[in-house]
Parts: C-alpha cells; sequence; structure tokens
C-alpha cells in the first residue's frame, strides 16, 4: 500500500475496493453506478466485493465512511498552531489562485482518477454527488450530517484557541466557523456544477478577508473593505478606458 495513504483501519482488499468504487463513480456517476462497473475498476475477482458486501447500497455506505474519515484526519482540533491548520485546511479545499481546475482535493496517497473533458475534480464530483442523495436516503443524510458537523465543531475549536492565546478577537466562535465553512461548501458546490464559477474565486476572497482582517486581534476590516472597494473602482475605471 501507499506509504503516504492515511491509514483508515482498513485491510488492503477493503482499501482496494474504496480505491475501486472511487474510479467507478468518477466514471459512471451515481445513477448508472453497478457493482459490475466497480468490479472493472477493481484488480481482485469480483466475488470478493459480495464477500465484504452485500449490494451496492451497502458498499456506497462503506465509501461514504472511508470519505468521512479521511476529511476527518485533514483537520486537527489539538494542532500546535491553531491558525496554521485553519488556513492549511481551507488551501486544501479552496481553488488556487488563478486556477479552478486544479485543485487538488484529494486526501493524501488516494489515487486520483484522470478529469475528463470538464475540467472538474473526480474527487470533488463523487462526494457531491453522494451528497444530493441526503435529499432522498435518511443513512446517507445521518453520514453527512455528522461529518459537517465534526467540521464544524473542529473549526470552532481552533477559533477558540486562537481567542484564548489572544490572537483572535472575541467573537462568536461557532457562527463563524459556519460561515467559513459555508464559503468552502459554496465553492465546492459551484466548480463541480460548473455554475457561476467566478463565485469560486469570491468564496476564497471572503474566506481570507475573514482570515486575514476579520478574526485576527490586529486585523482592520473596514481598512482592508475600503481597499478592496477602491481597487474595483479602478479596475472599472481600466475598463471604462
Amino acid at each position: 500500500m501507499d506509504d503516504d495513504r492515511i491509514d483508515t483501519g482498513r485491510s488492503e482488499t477493503e482499501q482496494a475496493i474504496m480505491d475501486a468504487t472511487l474510479r467507478a463513480l468518477a466514471k459512471h456517476g451515481y445513477a448508472d453506478l453497478s457493482i459490475k462497473n466497480i468490479g472493472t475498476e477493481f484488480e481482485k475477482s469480483t466475488s470478493l466485493l459480495y464477500y465484504h458486501y452485500e449490494n451496492k447500497d451497502e458498499l456506497l455506505l462503506a465509501f461514504l465512511d472511508y470519505i468521512i474519515d479521511l476529511f476527518v484526519e485533514t483537520i486537527d482540533p489539538d494542532a500546535d498552531d491553531p491558525d496554521a491548520e485553519l488556513r492549511e485546511f481551507v488551501e486544501y479545499v479552496l481553488p488556487p489562485e488563478g486556477d479552478l481546475t486544479s485543485c487538488e482535493t484529494v486526501p493524501a496517497g488516494v489515487p486520483s482518477p484522470i478529469p475528463d473533458d470538464s475540467g472538474v475534480d473526480p474527487f470533488q464530483r463523487a462526494i457531491f454527488e453522494l451528497r444530493t442523495q441526503t435529499i432522498h436516503d435518511e443513512e446517507f443524510r445521518k453520514k453527512f450530517t455528522r461529518v459537517e458537523s465534526h467540521m464544524v465543531d473542529t473549526v470552532t475549536t481552533l477559533i477558540k484557541r486562537e481567542m484564548e492565546a489572544g490572537h483572535y478577537r472575541e467573537m462568536n466562535a461557532e457562527m463563524m466557523a459556519e460561515n467559513l465553512m459555508a464559503f468552502l461548501f459554496r465553492s465546492l458546490d459551484v466548480r463541480v456544477t460548473g455554475t457561476r464559477l467566478e463565485s469560486a474565486y469570491a468564496m476564497r476572497d471572503s474566506v481570507y478577508f475573514l482570515l486575514d482582517n476579520v478574526m485576527p486581534k490586529e486585523g482592520n476590516p473596514t481598512e482592508a473593505a475600503a481597499a478592496d472597494t477602491d481597487l474595483d473602482h479602478a479596475d472599472d475605471s481600466d475598463n471604462d478606458a
């Protein structure tokens, strides 16, 4: 197994099944996914899939647990530097500056399928498709509720630690965590759906406005907002010319 892979406590065979499921989901989408096309991506006997999982639904719930375990490992509430941990986490989720199609959101050691012509990261698309099933499936809803609650709680903990250390101003830490996660989820959604891609950059700017100007004790959000307004006016003048 890949030495860089995040250890989720699964056997080598179970890990290979998760990898095959990701590749099949990226290729076929949720609606057309079947045990057969997961087996096509699996290097071992398809019978092993049925040995571990009774049907596709059971396999997908196990796959979702696997994804949750990976995402839980991307942010540590006990990190030595809470601010740095927050910034590393948001950079992991947000698109890089100037390039919406090259965001690396695949956790360490997970083989990433090749993006199709749309440029959408297959890992992001797989998560998005599974998340849409929460509308109809209570088990999916419970699992996504658990991971989203965990993320908000973890971000809240990091913010509170920075407040206690005197680095962040006094604020409602949970509300700020909810704001940050809302921006991150919006960024992921528009990149996968292809709707108003420019919104992904607006979300990136919003997240860093909070991290650089609103949350730090020495930050000056009013001055920063005024500077952004001046820059927008300058851009408008250049365009008019």
